[in-house]
């Protein structure tokens, strides 16, 4: 814990390149690395992605239960984290993929248990991310031949179809998201929690770093429509299947499918104004998330099933935590008064001036969420005849109100996100 909350306060206050003292000791933080006979290179861009996993290595080994969460998730968080940065950060880029499969094998050790219901599931996890692997690979083999010819049209379409299947893989984008809900029902939702604040990020990161380097990519005229239309449509099918849905495990999963179809459509706009959304949205993204899989780790403690029928009334036995689940789940779908609204109004407006047609979609994806959070909160108030009793240790409720406090602080004072953010945003990736 100490360790990753010194490396995310690090990467916030020091800049990459100059040197840190501190009394006789001097650090130099270099952005190169040569590991292995490959490059691996952080410039100030990456600073904020930087900071974003390791507050987040930092927020999930805070608020782990000992008793559920077995030992391992220590060092096997830090060294998931470890990698996932590397991917970032390596030099040629085509070496992201390797480091990304690393990083799912340690996660595979992460979630496994000798439980039979869970084969399925982590199986699914584990070909699906696999599958991504051989794509980005060969797209980065058909762009090493075609550096010195860019006039190349049909190879370089060929590269640019191969990572789209590739970052759809790792992405779980529609049709190949199925395996996320079937993933959520079988791990603790801690454990789930942390994998999704953490990859998908990265994995958007690398996206947006791809087309920053590569010219022909970001010039290509069919980019910004593929990633808008695969964003609209994880949206419209996540708030399709999550209004029908009777597990909070499976809703959990739909959470992350929803903010990663919102991520692309920002990815979409090519510009300055969609790139700041995107690091704007990912704070909301990974508090809301924590608080979500906190609750539901809470409730999953005191042996309440994570149905809607299992959580009829829970609100008398154990209200805070309910309160967590609720906010989390208003804080995703973009209520009012909570950090993800000024976003998702801001993100609706850019969308806006491109097409009408996208504007009515998106609210058609959102309006199946909403629907899944009323159910949700019909559910958690249903009258019962227990008495009012507060459950959750005194700690559960400290950390809770907390997360709530900086959710709504954020939604209330969206100018106060924005400054926390602008000091990453001098050195944004070039999409145009």
């Amino acid at each position: 814990m100490v360790v990753s909350i010194l490396l995310a306060i690090t990467a916030i206050i020091q800049p990459i390149g100059n040197v840190l003292r501190l009394g006789n000791i001097v650090l130099d933080f270099r952005p190169d690395l040569v590991f292995f006979g490959r490059s691996l290179f952080l410039d100030n861009g990456d600073r904020f992605v930087l900071s974003l996993i390791y507050l987040s290595l930092f927020l999930f080994i805070l608020v782990m239960d000992v008793r559920l969460i077995p030992a391992k998730f220590i060092p096997l968080s830090i060294a998931i984290s470890a990698m996932l940065v590397a991917a970032l950060a390596v030099q040629p880029f085509l070496y992201a993929a390797v480091l990304v499969e690393l990083a799912v094998l340690l996660m595979i050790l992460m979630v496994g248990e000798k439980h039979i219901d869970q084969e399925k599931g982590i199986i699914r996890f584990l070909v699906y991310l696999t599958l991504a692997m051989p794509f980005i690979l060969f797209s980065g083999w058909i762009l090493g031949g075609t550096q010195a010819s860019p006039s190349d049209v049909i190879r370089l379409t060929g590269a640019a179809v191969t990572l789209i299947i590739g970052f759809s893989l790792w992405l779980a984008v529609f049709p190949f998201h199925s395996w996320v809900p079937q993933f959520s029902r079988v791990v603790h939702p801690h454990l789930f929690g942390f994998i999704f604040s953490q990859l998908p990020i990265v994995i958007l990161f690398i996206i947006v770093n791809y087309i920053s380097s590569l010219v022909w990519l970001r010039s290509a005229s069919y980019l910004s429509p593929a990633l808008s239309t695969i964003g609209i449509i994880m949206i419209v099918t996540t708030g399709f299947w999550a209004s029908v849905e009777k597990d909070l495990k499976r809703l959990l999963a739909y959470s992350v499918l929803l903010e990663t179809g919102f991520s692309l459509v920002m990815i979409s706009f090519k510009s300055d104004q969609g790139v700041i959304l995107l690091y704007q949205s990912f704070v909301p993204r990974v508090l809301a998330l924590a608080l979500l899989v906190y609750s539901l780790s809470t409730l999953v403690s005191q042996g309440v099933e994570l149905t809607l029928e299992g959580i009829q009334g829970v609100i008398r036995r154990y209200p805070f935590a309910t309160a967590g689940i609720l906010l989390a789940l208003f804080t995703i779908a973009g209520f009012p008064l909570f950090s993800s609204f000024p976003i998702r109004i801001e993100l609706l407006r850019q969308l806006g001036k491109i097409s009408i047609s996208s504007v009515v979609w998106t609210i058609v994806g959102l309006t199946g969420f909403i629907i899944a959070v009323i159910k949700v909160f019909i559910y958690v108030t249903f009258p019962r005849d227990d008495e009012w009793h507060v459950n959750e240790k005194f700690s559960q409720v400290i950390i809770i109100c907390f997360i709530i406090l900086l959710l709504m602080i954020f939604g209330l004072l969206p100018q106060l996100l924005q400054n926390i953010i602008s000091p990453f945003t001098n050195d944004l990736p070039v999409l145009r």
